[in-house]
Order: structure tokens, then C-alpha cells, then sequence
């Protein structure tokens, strides 16, 4: 597993760079868009960044969170222990809010499948939520190895 971590590591912070880069450049530049040029263009921008995100991003997304178990492995496992160090306990930190954005994606997921609408929230909020959660993230990720 040792022989992997570099690898897995590397995919994982490009794999994450691209995901939040793109979450960041929807809410404050395509969002910018909105009400623009006309109902008609705006469902079209929608549709043509929607086709292409949702071909990318549950796959980058399903390889981060597999990256992120095999190093987290690393540091939480039954000989380490769990809670033992400030470490684990901003990892276990930073876990949990990963899997906020890995249901709220996965819940997209479903209403695309299902052909149900998504709630307003999910709509409108969601991405603003990824992006404060992934900020805290990397905030906590820089912190495990600083502290």
C-alpha cells in the first residue's frame, strides 16, 4: 500500500483541483450568466454545461473518494486507531464533510435517474455549499500535516 500512496495522493489533489475549480467556476462565473442573454440562450448554456459536467464529475468525484479511502487508510486503521491524534481527528473531520458532497451528488444523481425535479436547495444552494465545504477541506488538509 506504501508503494501506491504517491500515486493515489497525486491523483486525488488533481482529481479535486479540477472538481472544485469547476464548482468555483459556476458559482461565480456562469452564474454571472444567468438572465443574460435570454431565457432560451440560458437553457441552452444549462444544458450544454450540465451534459458535459455530468459525464466528468460523478467519475472524478467516485476517484476521489476511492484516493481519499486508500490514503486515509494510512493514518485511521485498526493498529493507528481512530481518534488517537490530532490528525485523525481532522481527517475523520474532513471525511465527513466529503461525504456531505458524495450524498448531495449521489441525490443529483437519483432526481437525474428518476426524472424527479431536484429541490429549490439543490438547484440554487448546492454548489455554494461544495464550495464553503471544499474550502474547509483543504483548510483541514493543510492543518492535518501542521499541526
Amino acid at each position: 500500500m506504501e508503494a501506491v500512496y504517491p500515486y493515489a495522493h497525486i491523483i486525488h489533489l488533481v482529481l479535486a483541483i479540477i472538481f472544485l475549480g469547476y464548482v468555483f467556476t459556476d458559482v461565480f462565473m456562469i452564474s454571472a450568466l444567468k438572465n443574460k442573454f435570454g431565457k432560451e440562450t440560458d437553457e441552452k448554456i444549462n444544458q450544454t454545461l450540465g451534459a458535459k459536467s455530468f459525464k466528468i464529475f460523478p467519475i472524478s468525484l467516485l476517484i476521489i473518494v476511492l484516493t481519499g479511502g486508500m490514503m486515509m487508510s494510512r493514518y485511521i486503521n485498526s493498529n493507528a486507531g481512530f481518534f488517537e491524534t490530532d490528525l485523525q481527528k481532522l481527517l475523520v473531520i474532513k471525511i465527513v464533510l466529503a461525504l456531505i458532497i458524495a450524498s448531495g451528488v449521489l441525490f443529483n444523481l437519483f432526481t437525474k435517474f428518476t426524472g424527479r425535479k431536484k429541490p429549490h436547495f439543490m438547484q440554487e444552494h448546492f454548489h455554494k455549499v461544495v464550495l464553503v465545504l471544499g474550502f474547509f477541506i483543504v483548510v483541514l488538509a493543510k492543518m492535518m500535516f501542521s499541526a
